[in-house]
């Protein structure tokens, strides 16, 4: 069940962050670099949730690399927006909803990744020279 999960919640979670930005930005979008990065997250995403899906060599992997992205990314924006409690949020949420909602989905990314290691695990990849599993190749 959990090597399924990572993919199973990339393209539902893809979706939400990028329909959310849109929601949390509109009329007010800032500096670009950091609405930007939620963007490459979802494309990540459903790339990945692509890739894997349909058992292209390395989809695993990718998954695994667009799930820990974004993750990065979503613990830079919680601990951001923890240190900044007290300022007063540009967005339509508060400050301090806003930053319990970014925790949430920074908790399920962390699950997204966890789950996208333990699928990406098994996965050989292909080696200098070689098929994955050729053992010319290794």
């Amino acid at each position: 069940m959990i090597r399924g999960l990572a993919l199973r919640m990339a393209l539902p979670f893809a979706l939400f962050l990028g329909i959310a930005e849109v929601v949390r930005n509109w009329g007010d979008w800032g500096f670009w670099p950091f609405w930007v990065v939620d963007y490459i997250a979802v494309a990540l995403l459903i790339w990945a949730w692509w890739a894997a899906g349909s058992r292209q060599a390395g989809g695993a992997s990718l998954l695994a690399g667009a799930w820990g992205f974004t993750c990065a990314m979503f613990y830079m924006a919680f601990f951001a927006h923890l240190e900044s409690l007290e300022v007063p949020e540009r967005g339509p949420i508060d400050q301090r909803p806003l930053t319990v909602i970014i925790g949430i989905l920074f908790g399920v990314t962390v699950l997204g990744f966890a789950s996208s290691l333990v699928a990406a695990k098994g996965e050989r990849l292909p080696s200098p020279g070689g098929e994955a599993g050729d053992p010319r190749g290794t």
